[in-house]
């Protein structure tokens, strides 16, 4: 490839983000994912594992940690056309910032580390912004196992043995997750 095409490639990057999207509707949700899957646009929902009860019989379904809320990658052009009147689907927009148009946009690397977590099947716990007090936490990164990579907090929860990573996207909520002490690197 040229140079011309390298700085085409960096440019439409730089145009792609993970932004922080949501459903309007209670039922609106598959519809979405089917209307992205269909135009080939990346998206992620964390989901978990609950058991239900139907006539009698017990069964595992996947639900959403937090219902209608999405992170869709991708720029803001290519999704903009998905957020028309009456789709049921639209940005969420960064209040603190001042400015009307300010989408909420999720680094890529705190999104990969915070879909890994939430992928790595440990005992995954989802804090909001109120619940996350991490003045007292050590950044670390993990070295190798499933995680290796991921950067977060270490926090030592009260009355716990365990030790927890915690991944934090700015703004929103923070994913947790236990791991093994020798596995934690620390970073500066």
């Amino acid at each position: 490839m040229n140079i011309s095409g390298n700085l085409l490639m960096e440019k439409e990057n730089e145009n792609m983000h993970w932004y922080v999207m949501r459903t309007l509707g209670r039922f609106c949700e598959t519809g979405v994912k089917q209307k992205l899957d269909d135009c080939g646009i990346r998206y992620y929902q964390a989901m978990k594992p609950v058991v239900k009860t139907l006539k009698g019989k017990k069964f595992i379904s996947n639900e959403p940690i937090i219902p209608n809320l999405l992170f869709v990658y991708g720029s803001k052009e290519s999704i903009m056309p998905h957020t028309a009147v009456g789709n049921n689907f639209q940005f969420v927009y960064n209040r603190c910032s001042g400015k009307q148009a300010d989408c909420l946009i999720v680094p890529v690397k705190a999104m990969e580390d915070f879909i890994r977590v939430a992928e790595s099947n440990g005992h995954t716990k989802i804090f909001m912004p109120e619940e996350i007090h991490l003045t007292k936490g050590q950044r670390i990164k993990m070295i190798g196992g499933v995680l290796d990579g991921v950067e977060g907090y270490f926090v030592k929860q009260k009355g716990c043995r365990r030790r927890t990573l915690v991944v934090v996207l700015e703004g929103l909520f923070g994913i947790s997750a236990e791991v093994e002490p020798e596995m934690i690197e620390l970073i500066n």
